[in-house]
């Protein structure tokens, strides 16, 4: 990733620090989503934005949209080793992932009723996939 488009992030993540968490409308999913419309000038993030709004509903769309599947079609692909801009997708459970966006070496997320951003150290991050966009590779 260049360095305007790593300012870019910086000034969009620094926008979204003190966004609380609304399931469906700002959590883990539709932050990734949120960010690769920004960057990309695309409307992937209409697909999903208030279509769920409890866990039950939110395991359903889940399912409905394999997390492979959204990446590879979306122009991402696995890499070992995080960069800023690369999401990094967190396993919690047999249901989901939680989302987060690397800036300058530190995870970027929205936690369950987060009243807003939390930093995550990399090193820290239990079983997880990192997801680069194609045009940063």
């Amino acid at each position: 990733m260049d360095a305007a488009t790593t300012m870019q992030l910086g000034i969009w993540l620094a926008e979204k620090k003190n966004q609380p968490w609304v399931r469906g409308k700002n959590d883990c999913c539709t932050f990734i989503m949120e960010w690769h419309d920004h960057i990309h000038g695309t409307t992937t993030l209409d697909q999903i934005y208030g279509k769920y709004n409890n866990l039950k509903t939110a395991i359903l769309w889940a399912k409905k949209v394999p997390l492979n599947k959204w990446f590879t079609e979306h122009g991402y692909k696995l890499v070992d080793k995080p960069q800023t801009g690369d999401i990094v997708m967190v396993k919690h459970n047999r249901f989901f992932y939680s989302g987060y966006i690397v800036c300058l070496n530190v995870a970027w997320g929205l936690q369950d009723d987060a009243k807003g951003l939390s930093r995550h150290p990399l090193a820290t991050m239990q079983e997880h996939t990192i997801w680069r966009h194609s045009s940063w590779a």
